[in-house]
């Protein structure tokens, strides 16, 4: 079970990176029975697969510096799951279950308080419940590419099954 990318802004080669790394991730330890599972134990769960991720990515993308629940601003808790600071660009990846919602949510607010610089964002969303539509976030995954790259930005929407 490895995450599934569904769309991804254009061939930026940091995107390209990225998704390669992301596209990589092993997700069965974390993801494959914590659906029927109380909800402190899915943040748990959640928990452990952002450290293991943000790993990863340290060891593959080296050099960029990563760090987890950074909060750009001090006026908002906003904080970014995993956040990567590169030589002239910052990353964002955001974890969340696969609600439309959610990614539109999570992708305006981030853009909004993050430095005015190239944004590589990426949401990788998790299984919510059985009856979240995957198809709508899909569509939301193409609207935020689309506003994307209308800020000389970029972004990778994936889902993990």
């Amino acid at each position: 079970m490895k995450p599934e990318l569904l769309v991804k802004s254009d061939d930026d080669h940091v995107l390209r990176s990225l998704v390669s790394c992301i596209s990589g991730i092993e997700c069965s330890n974390f993801f494959l029975d914590h659906l029927g599972r109380s909800q402190p134990d899915q943040k748990s769960i959640v928990a452990g697969f952002q450290s293991f991720a943000a790993s990863i990515l340290g060891r593959t993308m080296s050099d960029i510096e990563w760090s987890n629940e950074y909060c750009p601003s001090r006026q908002t808790r906003d904080c970014i799951d995993i956040f990567g600071n590169g030589n002239g660009f910052v990353v964002a990846i955001e974890l969340d279950k696969n609600r439309a919602d959610q990614v539109a949510k999570k992708f305006v607010s981030r853009m909004a308080i993050l430095p005015p610089t190239s944004i590589h964002f990426v949401s990788l969303c998790y299984p919510g419940t059985e009856n979240m539509n995957k198809s709508e976030c899909t569509k939301y995954f193409s609207y935020c590419s689309t506003l994307a790259l209308r800020m000389g930005s970029h972004y990778a929407g994936f889902i993990i099954e």
